[in-house]
């Protein structure tokens, strides 16, 4: 989902865009440079990762003046690379947007904050739930935090956004919930099964792809 940033005050690209860099430059400061500059493998992945972000990015429907909706799948991209390596990618692609025409470049904040950081935290928080209480299970793995967090990242997006819409008046509560919350179910489970099947593919043929998922917590004695 991607919102129109023509359409909402100049402050609230300054708000968005303050928070956005501030996470964002925390990511660069701790992401594992080190780590990227020495695994060729790893730099292959994340550029086509890039591309491929900004091509299902590309592919939109619009659902009302200001309001795009997209498949995320920014959820895999942290389950794969980490919660700074995948807020690099959905910056980077927020700029392919800008570049491609498809977005403005003082919307950047406010749509990597709705449709990236927000959907990164709410993964983080479901997978840091699961490793808390230690449920060490690759179908936990595939269905609560892939699945179950793809969905949950889609519902907290639009909440984000209902709240960005309603506070800013471009529309009331009321045409919000008729018009954008009809087709935020209709996304949910397509995303949950999209990153679902992704992680489930990875997982059985490269889990060592995916760095949240410690194959010796999940596969103890192998």
């Amino acid at each position: 989902m991607n919102l129109t940033a023509e359409l909402f005050p100049p402050g609230w690209y300054l708000v968005f865009n303050v928070i956005y860099l501030i996470a964002f430059g925390y990511a660069l400061k701790t992401a594992p440079w080190n780590q990227l500059h020495g695994d060729a493998g790893l730099q292959h992945r994340l550029g086509f990762s890039l591309v491929l972000v900004v091509i299902i990015w590309s592919l939109r429907a619009g659902v009302d003046q200001g309001l795009g909706i997209h498949f995320f799948m920014v959820t895999a991209l942290h389950l794969v690379f980490g919660w700074r390596l995948a807020l690099l990618v959905v910056t980077l692609g927020q700029m392919g947007m800008v570049l491609v025409g498809q977005e403005a470049w003082q919307g950047v904040g406010l749509n990597a904050v709705t449709s990236g950081l927000a959907p990164i935290l709410t993964t983080w928080l479901v997978w840091r739930w699961q490793d808390r209480n230690e449920l060490y299970n690759p179908f936990v793995f595939i269905f609560l935090v892939a699945f179950g967090g793809a969905i949950l990242s889609v519902l907290v997006s639009g909440l984000v956004m209902t709240a960005v819409f309603t506070g800013s008046g471009v529309y009331s509560f009321g045409e919000v919930k008729d018009s954008f919350w009809l087709f935020v179910p209709l996304i949910a489970l397509p995303e949950g099964v999209l990153n679902g099947m992704l992680i489930a593919g990875l997982i059985v043929f490269r889990p060592e792809w995916v760095a949240l998922f410690d194959e010796d917590k999940y596969y103890p004695g192998r």
